[in-house]
């Protein structure tokens, strides 16, 4: 699983919390399915979803939440084109710690695509990056 490691590069790079405490950032996978189609060879998808826990953050929401959507919109972008996917796709909980504090949990439910391939007795095992969504012209 290649998501939760490129999720916490990039919060990491453009929140300066998490570069001053890295131990405030939690990302962690849950509830995951290897999905399988039984068709030859044996590529599959992983689907799961992926937690992403601030302690003790005091910044407005809003700080957390758009460097989120930015990165659903390269890595899952379903979540925000899909009419069907983006309603309650991305949940959150707040734990209002105090006045200045929250912890935040963020769930967003993904997928990654791995194609595995065989070539002289030899298994290659390749994670394809999400399709680019093109919007339509009307």
């Amino acid at each position: 699983m290649l998501k939760p490691k490129l999720l916490r590069e990039f919060l990491t790079a453009r929140e300066p919390r998490f570069q001053q405490n890295p131990e405030s950032l939690e990302v962690y996978a849950s509830e995951g399915n290897l999905i399988a189609t039984g068709r030859p060879g044996n590529s599959f998808m992983y689907s799961y979803k992926l937690n992403l826990l601030a302690m003790d953050y005091p910044n407005s929401l809003d700080d957390l939440m758009l460097p989120v959507l930015k990165w659903v919109r390269e890595q899952q972008p379903a979540l925000i084109f899909n009419p069907d996917k983006r309603e309650g796709g991305i949940r959150f909980d707040a734990d209002i710690l105090d006045n200045d504090t929250a912890d935040i949990l963020i769930v967003l439910p993904v997928t990654e695509r791995v194609v595995v391939e065989g070539r002289d007795g030899e298994e290659t095992v390749t994670h394809l990056p999400e399709p680019e969504f093109k919007p339509r012209q009307v």
